[in-house]
């Protein structure tokens, strides 16, 4: 092969590799042993996802012009704070949408998700109550875990991993403040209905680290 042909083969191979780098949905995160060695040789794979959702849900997207778009299949990247369009087909590209300014589900029990300004940045945040001047909302993070250390022959295997952390705030006006679910930090929120408050998580089976639980506490101390 003489020096042209060979030029003629990279340039072609150059275009082949950046048409598959656009063409790769956001949607698909599989679990890729060989990726994850190349990544961090001392994981074997990846655990969960960046979305918010493991399937693109049904919603209502508002706008910042005031345009609202019902029944549309939407997911969020929570590592990075983006709303996405899913259209048909698995293999499809995802639309982003930058100028949103709230998206509602429209399957089962409605969810409420905005961004909301906690301390210096715009975090997703879902609306778990509001009324009397102040709103209670759950924030979603997912932050990307790779294990620091080698495992020994004796451990299972390690991932990297999407670790989904959830925190409650309590927001009136300008002022912000984190409502803990330790049991001091429940006690501290729910005041006089303390008692009440523990009776419904005994009776209900609450998980107050999922914040369709946790809106029935908040419902009882604002009731």
């Amino acid at each position: 092969m003489n020096w042209r042909n060979l030029v003629t083969v990279c340039l072609v191979l150059i275009s082949f590799v950046r048409v598959t780098k656009a063409q790769t949905p956001i949607q698909e995160y599989t679990l890729d042993a060989s990726r994850s060695f190349r990544l961090n040789a001392i994981s074997v794979g990846v655990k969960c996802t960046p979305l918010l959702f493991e399937k693109a849900q049904l919603g209502t997207i508002t706008l910042t012009n005031g345009k609202i778009y019902e029944n549309i299949p939407f997911n969020i990247n929570l590592n990075r704070g983006d709303l996405f369009i899913q259209t048909d087909g698995v293999d499809s590209d995802p639309f982003p949408v930058n100028n949103w300014v709230s998206v509602e589900t429209g399957q089962g029990q409605k969810r409420l998700f905005s961004r909301e300004r906690i301390g210096a940045k715009q975090e997703i945040s879902e609306l778990l109550w509001k009324g009397d001047g102040k709103r209670i909302v759950a924030v979603h993070r997912k932050t990307f875990i790779r294990p620091s250390t080698q495992r020994d022959s004796y451990s299972g295997p390690q991932y990297d991993e999407f670790r989904h952390e959830i925190n409650y705030f309590d927001i009136q006006g300008m002022n912000i403040s984190e409502i803990k679910t330790t049991k001091r930090g429940l006690k501290a929120y729910a005041g006089s209905k303390e008692k009440e408050v523990h009776e419904l998580i005994k009776k209900e089976k609450l998980k107050l680290e999922n914040p369709e639980d946790f809106k029935l506490v908040v419902e009882l101390v604002n009731k």
